[in-house]
């Protein structure tokens, strides 16, 4: 057994009190991070203008930086102990009138402390990201500046976390789920939109413990994240059938979401194929989303507070067109990537940039890019299939099936180069489908092609 930590979703069914309850609890969670951002932020410009000063006198900008008074970046637990002691002060500011003197954040009673804890903790580690992506600590792509959440913008979520020996996070039946109450508030069961006997026969046994959860908003629906830490029997090898198999090279495109080079049954009734089509989700619901956004671009206002009910429902139709959009992308790839560690032993990938692949192509003013139109849409064609949370997704089942993912490097010549004899066709462009070689005088789909050529050359990751 290998304990590992999985996350369980479920949709829920709250009343109307208990949806007004999880508003509030997201509502304090974004006020939280943006209260600990402000003042991480604020210890950030202490540095900055001791560096400034410094440049003013005459240093240059790397040696200012290295000479520059270090300020102690304060954690969590600085800035929780700065928000208990001032939540409850009063505004000192004037107020506008009718308005009554209140503390500060005098709406803080009435949620669980542990939304607020949770939320400081991001805003440290995004912090803290930032920080050493900025000092070369951390690997991968540059991580920018912590941003504040502005309401209505942001994804409106909380976490909650709990005592493993003391659950306060649990099922009460198959279909509820407790939430624990804070400040002087009791606990609520939540229902849920589907069974949860699968996790609950988990933790009967003793195979999983909840550690957190995750409750947010997604269009019209809420949805709880229960994460768990789970004991899950992971083989150390591939089955015989998946041995017998063998490697499965897969070449993910637009035309095509997939060209393997050996079948695939995603579906029972279905006969295996070796092109799995490109759904094109977006595609599909392009028209009707333009029209709920020209909607909601016409009835908005610049002054939030004068925002009306028509603005609203707008707003909420196109959320939930988005949240229909990203669950309909993401099952179907859910679907292909367990049907493809599930019936192969080795699965060979491209090393995919996917941020590279879709940058703009308009230019400059000095030099302007070509076809820009049909760039922008190929970027939105490739973001649309998803390619790199797909290869996430195989991924980490493949470590949960003990199997083997092999790569070929980002630059690899796999759609020009001939999967029989090894020609090179400098040539080709991307409107050439088929791949000729002039030297053995093959004759083959270039995305077949290419996933030969993947198969044929990927080399295990370690």
């Amino acid at each position: 057994m290998t304990e590992i930590k999985r996350a369980f979703r479920f949709a829920l069914d709250p009343t109307p009190a208990q949806t007004e309850i999880l508003q509030r609890y997201a509502n304090a969670s974004r006020c939280a991070f943006n209260f600990a951002h402000a003042f991480m932020l604020a210890h950030h410009h202490t540095w900055h203008r001791g560096r400034n000063t410094l440049i003013a006198a005459g240093l240059d900008k790397a040696e200012a930086t290295k000479r520059a008074p270090r300020v102690k970046m304060p954690g969590r637990d600085r800035a929780q102990a700065f928000w208990r002691d001032t939540r409850g002060q009063m505004f000192v500011g004037p107020l506008r009138e009718g308005a009554e003197r209140t503390g500060a954040y005098a709406w803080w009673e009435g949620v669980n402390n542990r939304a607020y804890y949770t939320a400081f903790e991001d805003a440290a580690t995004a912090w803290k990201n930032y920080l050493d992506s900025a000092a070369g600590r951390r690997a991968g792509e540059r991580v920018g500046l912590p941003r504040f959440k502005a309401k209505g913008r942001c994804r409106e979520s909380f976490r909650l976390v709990h005592n493993t020996k003391k659950p306060e996070i649990r099922f009460t039946e198959p279909r509820r789920l407790r939430i624990p109450g804070g400040g002087g508030q009791p606990a609520f069961t939540v229902r849920l939109h589907q069974r949860a006997s699968r996790l609950i026969a988990l933790i009967d046994t003793g195979k999983a413990v909840i550690t957190s959860v995750t409750v947010a908003r997604a269009g019209h629906r809420w949805y709880a994240s229960v994460l768990c830490t789970v004991d899950q029997a992971i083989p150390d090898q591939p089955t015989r059938r998946q041995r017998q198999a063998g490697r499965i090279g897969v070449d993910l495109g637009v035309k095509s979401l997939l060209a393997l080079t050996d079948p695939l049954h995603l579906t029972p009734g279905t006969p295996a194929a070796t092109l799995v089509g490109n759904p094109r989700h977006h595609d599909n619901i392009a028209r009707k989303l333009a029209r709920a956004q020209r909607q909601m671009a016409r009835r908005h206002v610049k002054c939030a507070r004068q925002q009306s009910k028509g603005f609203l429902e707008a707003r909420d139709r196109v959320a939930r067109l988005q949240a229909q959009l990203a669950a309909r992308r993401v099952t179907g790839l859910h679907l292909i990537s367990k049907r493809l560690v599930q019936q192969y032993s080795e699965i060979a990938l491209e090393t995919l940039n996917t941020k590279g692949m879709t940058r703009s192509a308009k230019g400059t003013v000095d030099r302007p890019g070509r076809n820009v139109r049909a760039k922008a849409g190929l970027n939105r064609a490739i973001l649309d299939a998803s390619f790199r949370e797909l290869n996430r997704q195989i991924e980490y089942k493949a470590r949960w099936h003990g199997v083997q993912v092999a790569r070929v490097p980002t630059f690899f010549p796999s759609s020009r180069t001939c999967s029989t004899c090894g020609w090179t066709n400098t040539t080709q462009t991307l409107k050439d489908r088929t791949f000729h070689c002039e030297s053995c005088t093959m004759i083959l789909d270039r995305d077949t092609n290419a996933a030969r050529n993947i198969k044929k050359h990927a080399v295990p990751v370690q």
